[in-house]
């Protein structure tokens, strides 16, 4: 495989790997990319004592409130969201889009010289689909933090996905005070760092390490550009830098509480269409015959008078 073919291999999976962990937009007050990004280590102070971290539980539902509270997050049943999707510095951008209800999902990206990838999950049966792979079924790790991709919000659904939320840094950056919560998943052993400002409880970044059949990947997510939707707030801007790439995705279109086309989420070729009939609701037409019923009218008929005579 030529050199081209293998990078365009590569962007292809650390794009749909990074949309398929992230999700739809991340929930959260307003706030600026630049403010997102901490200064150099040295310039950063530890704000608290060990034995005085803010309680994460607490944090997290403060960061909730923040975003529009839990009643408007619960009332969201589904979503369908258009973007525009750029990997940065390698002059390539495309479109994506996401269709949800529940936990169920496709998501399809399309990028001129990579093609066409989807992806989806339906009752915890989580895929992939691109023309270099082909149909992949997810499991493990790699399943699970897909799935994590589902949420709007993962301070609000973080008890969907982790058993564990720790408080494991405070620090002052820039006359700001920032924390981190850390939520950690016993069974799959996989984790995510929020960074919240302790100002007015907003996340401003997320770490986590994304698992693919590239192996495992060190994902940074800013968060900017955030904006109120039916009283909720959401990123319509994130950026998540891969280490080997940079993927810039833009929102153009959220609409909240919509129909989706639900046949979309299951892996492909694993139900049926949704116009065909299981084999025993197959039944013959209404004026159709039973045999014996088609013998007994014929001999009638032969037996009729002619009508000609």
């Amino acid at each position: 495989m030529s050199q081209g073919a293998t990078r365009m291999r590569r962007l292809q999976v650390l794009c749909l790997t990074a949309l398929m962990a992230l999700g739809g937009c991340d929930g959260g007050e307003a706030k600026k990319a630049e403010a997102t990004k901490a200064t150099p280590a040295t310039e950063a102070k530890p704000a608290e004592a060990a034995n005085a971290l803010p309680d994460a539980a607490e944090l997290l539902a403060k960061v909730v409130e923040a975003s529009g509270g839990a009643a408007k997050l619960d009332a969201i049943k589904s979503f369908y969201q258009e973007m525009q999707v750029e990997i940065l510095g390698a002059g390539i951008s495309g479109a994506g889009k996401t269709w949800s209800k529940g936990d169920d999902f496709y998501l399809e990206i399309t990028l001129p010289g990579v093609g066409v990838s989807t992806g989806g999950g339906k009752a915890g049966k989580l895929w992939t689909l691109d023309p270099i792979q082909g149909l992949r079924e997810l499991s493990g790790k790699e399943a699970a933090m897909a799935e994590m991709g589902t949420s709007l919000n993962i301070a609000h659904d973080w008890k969907r996905f982790f058993d564990k939320a720790e408080t494991t840094k405070v620090e002052e950056v820039g006359g700001k005070k920032f924390a981190e919560v850390t939520l950690t998943a016993s069974k799959s052993g996989n984790s995510v760092t929020l960074r919240i400002d302790l100002g007015d409880h907003r996340v401003v970044s997320q770490r986590l390490k994304q698992f693919s059949s590239m192996g495992e990947i060190p994902v940074e997510v800013t968060l900017s550009d955030y904006r109120q939707q039916d009283g909720v707030w959401f990123a319509f801007e994130q950026v998540a830098d891969m280490k080997l790439q940079k993927l810039k995705t833009t929102t153009t279109k959220l609409e909240l509480n919509v129909p989706v086309d639900e046949t979309k989420f299951a892996i492909p070729g694993s139900e049926p269409p949704g116009d065909a009939k299981a084999p025993g609701d197959a039944k013959a037409p209404g004026d159709a015959q039973a045999p014996g019923d088609a013998k007994a009218d014929a001999k009638a008929e032969a037996k009729a008078p002619d009508a000609k005579k």
